[in-house]
């Protein structure tokens, strides 16, 4: 009855045999024997030509989607005519994946119609292919169904050997897709239903058991219901019939979930040999009847013979001799048709008994010697013995490996001992290697500590005796600018005033740039004492409150509680002098100055705001280096080393100082300075003589009347003392006209079209380079030389002034008769070159001028000619021509030609008639006369007299020329 439990596996993997087993049924008896020296010799060389293709193969990689693709195409083919079909197109396309396939599903139709040969030739046939490509995953499978078709046709050993490969080569594979580990149940339970057939249990619940955790792991319902009931067989061979109940049962759920008709009908064969195994006769026959009824339908007539061998020998143990003989002979037919030798045995094995019974010997004993030798056929003691050593090798064989496994990881894990004790000896070398190397460094940066100190000290020292060299020359400089000041005319006293300041500001500048370094330096002791910080505050706050009242601007103070702790009274005054001027100098009138201070635990909070023009981001990344001017359109900016000394002071004393501005709206500093209360010395009640930092409300110097025929000279300078100075150099012989940055200047210059600019270099918002540019690349002011003025004066700034349009380029501080030479020089240029432009010959006159006054003056000529023959020429409507006005086309026209608008169009007209003359005969004089604009021929005759010296009918004769 065993061999009613061996269901069939429906998978696939790959492999390759093709034994010759076409034979009829007497000859496939004489030629067992031969068969299994010849199975067994090719068993060994496929399995040592598996190990070695297995170990060096590189196998094909397909993906997932690309077996998809290929599996939806074969199962679109249904029969197995459509099969082959479908095998051959594809290997002929040389799509070797969906042929593999196809050779798969193909062999397994066959199998299921029971044939088993043509099943084995078509499957040995995948498993070549397979193997060729080294797909591992269909190789897999090609193997476990060529086991599978040599379980069917009774060849054990071979098929054991199969299996038994296919479970080698899926353990040894990688992949863990749902396929491989498919393949791996499946190759367990083959293994498994041969040893049941052996009879060794043992080992056969043992190959199950893995078989079933496999499939529970892959959710397979179907895989489940298969092991379910192998292992319901091995209980029933044990006689423990309530235990094969429980997993015939568990078999018939899973099989009912799968919708598996073979499983279905299989549990109710396993079903009817228990209720025969207790002698419940009734409904044995029922399940029985109850699966032959269910497998009769389908074509798979090696399960459907099972049925109906179970349905005779149930019908002989009822004596119902009539059902017996009929379903015997039905089982007969089929058998002999799909050369079934188990299934024959069995048949007649059980015609024995019948004819035993019915006092027929003679049929009897030629039955049961028919059934004795289909027995040995298919397992006599030889093929049990072969199949045993087999299973013994196999077993060594793993036992070797594992050995071998153990010892190679033995080996692996000495190796890697001795490779951590020579990497941790390479890193206790490396550490002292860091060691040395670490007290090497201390050692030199304490002696680079005590040099840079040293250093420091030099160059306090530098600092303080360049600060007294400064401050004695500034200390006779402001005593005599101050006596100056009593002087009886004002210019006097305007000059001592304008030294006084640029004096202060300077002493200002040097005490910073010396208070910086003495910080930086850490040279001197700061003077701390102890006191209330929140009352110094008040009093260096009051002294800005008179300044902040003559600018309208709100000043306020906000001072939550009385602080004491330690500070540095020098440091607080220099910190808020700057930050409040700074505030006072960018909030304009009617803002708002705010400063708040307070306590939070240890820490001293203090915020100083302003509702002036804010900080650019930019800005904000660079507000506290030294030297750092902002793009801005403020005047008198500074020298951006306030901020920078207030960022020393307050690092200093271990606080820090952040800011935040939005454009248009304000500023804030927030500064936040720890509390201590170290110092011994109490600074009490005094009262400080705080020397606030106003800063100067400049205004730009006025600017001199001076008529249109007057040299005009523009000085763009946002500092208003070198303005004035340098607009006084000239002020007594030319118009002087005054701008305060670059972008003022630019309106002024295309207004007045001065006769020649005088510039600064650094100004905030537009420079003096970017005026030069724009100057030069403007119709209406190219033709007006520049002058730069700056402090930068290295040569490649020199070069870039110049390659931007500059006529010269001076230095700071420059000398006053260089600046008056210089200008001189200029505009001594301009006016002989129109001099000589009004004197030359009209070639003569291109030569001398440039490309762009070239190009001015052909568009003036082009548009006079316009205008003469619309007979609307006049000033006013070529300037508005050449988007100028009137005074615009004046000024330039005189600096190039020297001559006004009027004289210019007049010489051009008096060319035109010259031209007529020369050229039109045919034209009278009146006519020559109109269409040069003149309305009356006497003024014409007038004009062309006083022009040439001759009317112009005699210089149509060629009379006086």
């Amino acid at each position: 009855m065993n061999k009613y439990k061996m269901l069939y596996l429906c998978s696939t993997t790959n492999a390759v045999l093709k034994p010759p087993y076409s034979l009829s049924m007497s000859l496939l008896v004489k030629l067992v024997g031969y068969l299994r020296l010849i199975l067994s010799a090719l068993t060994a060389f496929i399995s040592v030509c598996f190990l070695l293709v297995s170990c060096g193969r590189k196998p094909v990689s397909f993906t997932p989607d690309e077996r998809k693709v290929a599996d939806s195409i074969v199962r679109s083919a249904h029969g197995i005519d459509s099969l082959a079909s479908l095998q051959k197109r594809l290997e002929g396309e040389d799509n070797r994946l969906g042929s593999i396939i196809a050779l798969r599903e193909w062999g397994k139709a066959l199998r299921n119609e029971s044939r088993f040969e043509e099943a084995l030739n078509v499957h040995s046939k995948g498993q070549q292919q397979a193997e060729a490509i080294g797909d591992t995953l269909e190789w897999v499978q090609a193997l476990n169904n060529i086991g599978t078709d040599y379980r069917r046709m009774g060849v054990l050993d071979v098929a054991q050997e199969y299996h038994y490969r296919a479970w080698t080569l899926s353990k040894e594979c990688a992949d863990t897709s749902f396929t491989a580990k498919k393949n791996r149940a499946i190759s367990l339970n083959g293994l498994g239903n041969i040893y049941m057939t052996l009879g060794n249990y043992e080992r056969a619940d043992s190959a199950l058991r893995l078989a079933l955790k496999v499939e529970q792991q892959l959710h397979s319902t179907l895989g489940q219901a298969i092991n379910y009931a192998n292992l319901g067989s091995i209980f029933e061979h044990h006689g423990e019939i309530d235990s094969a109940w429980v997993y015939y049962r568990k078999s018939m759920a899973r099989n009912q979930e799968a919708g598996s008709t073979l499983g279905i009908s299989l549990c109710h064969t396993y079903f009817g040999s228990l209720y025969k195994e207790s002698r419940q006769y009734d409904k044995a026959t029922e399940e029985y009847e109850t699966a032959y009824r269910l497998m009769k339908a389908s074509k798979d007539e090696w399960h459907a013979l099972n049925s109906l061998i179970a349905l005779a020998d149930i019908y002989h143990t009822t004596g119902n001799d009539a059902k017996e003989m009929e379903y015997l002979g039905k089982a007969k037919a089929i058998a002999e048709r799909i050369k079934s030798p188990e299934h024959l045995t069995e048949i007649h094995t059980l015609y024995y008994k019948h004819y035993k019974r019915t006092g027929d010997y003679r049929t009897a004993l030629s039955s049961y010697e028919q059934a004795t030798v289909l027995q040995d056929s298919v397992l006599n003691m030889e093929k049990v013995n072969r199949i045993q050593n087999t299973s013994l090798n196999i077993e060594r064989n793993r036992q070797a490996r594992e050995m071998n496994e153990a010892r190679h990881k033995l080996e692996q894990e000495r190796a890697t001992r001795y490779v951590g004790f020579a990497i941790l000896g390479a890193v206790l070398l490396a550490l002292s290697g860091v060691l040395a190397i670490v007290l090497y460094t201390n050692r030199l940066r304490r002696r680079s500590h005590l040099v840079l100190k040293r250093l420091s000290a030099l160059r306090e020292n530098f600092f303080t005796n360049i600060t007294h060299e400064f401050r004695t020359p500034l200390t006779v400089i402001l005593g005599l600018s101050h006596d100056l000041q009593d002087a009886e005319t004002e210019a006097v006293r305007e000059s001592a005033r304008t030294i006084e300041r640029q004096g202060k500001g300077l002493l200002t500048l040097i005490n910073q740039l010396l208070d910086i370094s003495k910080i930086k330096s850490s040279v001197g002791n700061p003077d701390w004492c102890n006191g209330n910080i929140t009352a110094h505050l008040t009093m260096i706050i009051e002294t800005y409150r008179d300044y902040a009242r003559s600018r309208n601007i709100d000043l306020h103070f906000l001072a939550k509680e009385a602080v004491e702790m330690d500070f540095v009274p020098d440091y607080v005054s220099k910190v808020m002098n700057n930050l409040l001027s700074n505030a006072f100098k960018f909030t304009p009138e009617y803002g708002k100055v705010s400063v708040s201070v307070w306590r939070e635990s240890n820490c001293l909070f203090l915020d100083v705001a302003d509702t002036g023009e804010g900080m650019d981001k930019e800005t904000l990344s660079h507000v506290f280096e030294p030297f750092y001017q902002a793009e801005t359109d403020a005047r008198n900016i500074g020298t951006g080393v306030g901020l920078a000394l207030v960022k020393q002071i307050i690092d200093a004393v271990e606080g820090s100082i952040t800011v935040e501005s939005t454009v248009g709206k304000g500023t804030t500093f927030h500064i936040h300075v720890p509390i201590h209360n170290d110092s011994k010395r109490d600074m009490g009640i005094t009262t400080i003589d705080n020397s606030p930092l106003l800063p100067e409300n400049e205004t730009t110097p006025a600017d001199s009347e001076g008529e249109d025929s007057q040299c005009h000279l523009l000085v763009i300078e946002d500092n208003r003392d070198i303005a004035a100075y340098i607009g006084s150099l000239f002020a007594d012989r030319y118009a002087v006209s005054y701008a305060a940055n670059g972008r003022e200047g630019m309106e002024k210059a295309l207004n007045l079209v001065p006769d020649l600019i005088i510039t600064d270099l650094m100004m905030p918002g537009m420079d003096g380079l970017e005026v030069c540019r724009q100057v030069r690349g403007n119709e209406i002011i190219n033709h007006i030389p520049i002058i730069v003025v700056t402090a930068k004066i290295t040569e490649e700034e020199r070069i870039k002034g110049l390659e931007a349009g500059a006529d010269a380029y001076l230095a700071k501080p420059f000398n006053a008769d260089e600046l008056r030479t210089r200008v001189e020089k200029l505009l001594d240029r301009h006016r002989h070159l129109r001099d000589k432009f009004s004197n030359s010959a009209d070639t003569d006159k291109e030569q001398k001028l440039t490309d762009v006054e070239r190009h001015f003056l052909a568009k003036v000529v082009d548009f006079i000619y316009q205008l003469l023959d619309k007979r609307h020429l006049d000033v006013n409507t070529l300037a508005d021509k050449l988007c100028m006005s009137p005074r615009q086309l004046h000024r330039k026209l005189v600096a190039i030609t020297g001559d006004s608008p009027a004289t210019y169009m007049l010489k051009i007209k008096m060319q035109r008639a010259r031209n007529l003359l020369e050229t039109k005969p045919g034209l009278t004089i009146e006519n020559i006369a109109d269409r040069c604009g003149f309305e009356h021929t006497p003024n014409f005759y007038s004009a062309f007299r006083k022009m040439y010296g001759v009317t112009p009918m005699d210089y149509r004769r060629g009379i006086g020329i």
